[in-house]
């Protein structure tokens, strides 16, 4: 199993500012790091009910997340 990058300067400064980006709508670190995450790891999916990363949250390149489930 590896471990998530949460300790690397650089992926602190990726969620912040994507944090930062989301910022009016009320995001929580959770979110940030997936969002972060899917956009370093493009084979990964995520699995969530959370109903913006289906309308609100992108990649940091502006792409969409990609989804286990689309609801």
């Amino acid at each position: 199993i590896e471990s998530l990058p949460t300790d690397d300067p650089d992926f602190r400064d990726a969620v912040f500012a994507w944090l930062v980006k989301y910022g009016d709508h009320e995001p929580d670190w959770a979110d940030a790091c997936l969002a972060v995450l899917s956009e370093s790891e493009p084979r990964v999916r995520v699995w969530t009910y959370d109903r913006e990363f289906r309308t609100t949250w992108r990649r940091p390149d502006g792409k969409a997340i990609p989804l286990v489930v689309k609801v």
